[in-house]
């Protein structure tokens, strides 16, 4: 007589194999979800006295808009941002090469769109990836995405 339990094991084996990829795609992407947004400690959200003062002079906005030098932040991976004089950008998200161009105008600095690599790196956050316009006040940028909202921070770096 066949061992009919055999088959009966068969999609039970089945349904927790599935079940324990389930849990694994799980476990991979729970710490994702959980990563930091790389925003600076200081609260680059919060709006500046130069955001709310309803004028500013001319000589405060160009200083505003001048990102010329490395930008850097201490998290995992080192991301960072260098602006050149000559209008290039490059950086590095903590994990993916970041090369591009910047422009300001109007007091606005806005980053132009850029292919990366997309290595997956344990531990780093990649939000810089998303950088598409900043603001600086004084030895802080706020980093933004390309809906104006502010996904993190990087500090000026000594020359």
């Amino acid at each position: 007589m066949p061992n009919h339990t055999l088959l009966r094991s068969l999609p039970t084996s089945r349904s927790v194999s599935r079940l324990a990829l389930g849990m694994a795609a799980l476990a991979l992407a729970l710490p994702l979800a959980a990563c930091d947004t790389g925003v600076d400690p200081r609260d680059p959200d919060s709006a500046s006295p130069s955001e709310s003062a309803s004028s500013a002079s001319p000589s405060d906005d160009a200083a505003d808009t001048d990102p010329v030098g490395k930008w850097s932040s201490p998290e995992a991976g080192d991301p960072f941002l260098e602006f050149a004089e000559d209008g290039s950008l490059k950086g590095s998200d903590g994990c993916n090469a970041i090369v591009t161009s910047w422009k300001a105008e109007n007091g606005k600095i806005t980053i132009d769109s850029f292919m990366s690599t997309q290595k997956a790196c344990a531990g780093v956050d990649t939000w810089l990836s998303k950088a598409s316009s900043v603001t600086i006040e004084g030895d802080v940028m706020k980093v933004k995405d390309s809906n104006g909202k502010v996904i993190g921070g990087l500090e000026k770096e000594d020359k």
